[in-house]
């Protein structure tokens, strides 16, 4: 009779949660129309100064793709039940999209240094997202390629706006120039070695690499705009880095990580 009662608690508040990462999910979609300033963006949409590695306009078409992905996913789990994912990836959701629309109120501040404080909340959820729905059994399995694909897009996609939003605050802040080349490689550089090094740990999920590939050759057509020889090389390798890594690493995967 205990037993009974502490799952039927456990299994209401499990419940709850789905339908709060089910309410994030609709708040950080309608956030932008209602900000004080007026409609805003979303998180990495280029506020600020444009950067030589600033992706071009179009590439942040993808942010229909991620907040379709999130409500539906959302709606799945409920659908399949608050079991079918785990309490910690349900929190990490959660604390994503929160800080998603966390992030659109603070871009109609101006502030590159509060939003940049809120890409990092983003990217620290966002990363241990990616890595838990990269070993958990999840059942059935088109609910398992649902979150997958929902997960790793945000993931891959927030991790290239960290580091934009980052570059931002340090011009801003005095630190760089935005015209200038060096600084901007170099941190071009540490992004692409971070989507390549999350997407060997998570062991190749193909959205993932997708959303990387999708901002590296945003990145690469920004460059050639601005005659900017360096950083589409830089780009584009990185991009074919993240496709051949993925087509190396997923025939291996026989199945979500156990370590």
């Amino acid at each position: 009779m205990s037993a009974v009662s502490e799952r039927v608690p456990e299994r209401a508040g499990n419940r709850r949660l789905a339908w709060a990462v089910l309410a994030a999910a609709v708040v950080e979609i309608v956030a932008p129309l209602v900000t004080i300033n007026g409609p805003g963006s979303s998180p990495g949409g280029g506020s600020g100064p444009d950067l030589l590695i600033t992706p071009v306009g179009w590439a942040f078409s993808i942010w229909g793709v991620i907040y379709t992905l999130a409500v539906v996913q959302a709606i799945a789990v409920l659908v399949h039940g608050e079991r079918a994912v785990s309490r910690r990836l349900q929190i990490d959701l959660l604390v994503l999209y929160l800080g998603g629309t966390l992030w659109i109120a603070l871009a109609g501040l101006d502030s590159s240094l509060a939003t940049a404080a809120a890409l990092l909340v983003m990217f620290v959820a966002a990363f241990d997202a990616v890595m838990t729905a990269s070993r958990e059994m999840i059942q059935p399995r088109r609910l398992a390629a649902l979150t997958r694909a929902a997960v790793g897009l945000y993931a891959g996609w927030v991790t290239a706006a960290f580091f934009l939003n980052i570059s931002t605050a340090l011009v801003d802040a005095g630190a760089f120039e935005p015209d200038e080349l060096s600084w901007q490689i170099g941190v071009l550089l540490v992004a692409g070695v971070t989507l390549w090094a999350v997407l060997i740990r998570s062991g190749g999920i193909l959205a993932y690499a997708a959303a990387g590939v999708w901002a590296m050759v945003g990145i690469a057509v920004t460059g050639q705009d601005d005659e900017t020889t360096p950083v589409v090389v830089v780009a584009l390798v990185a991009a074919v880095v993240l496709v051949l890594t993925t087509l190396a690493v997923r025939p291996s995967r026989s199945g979500p990580r156990t370590s």
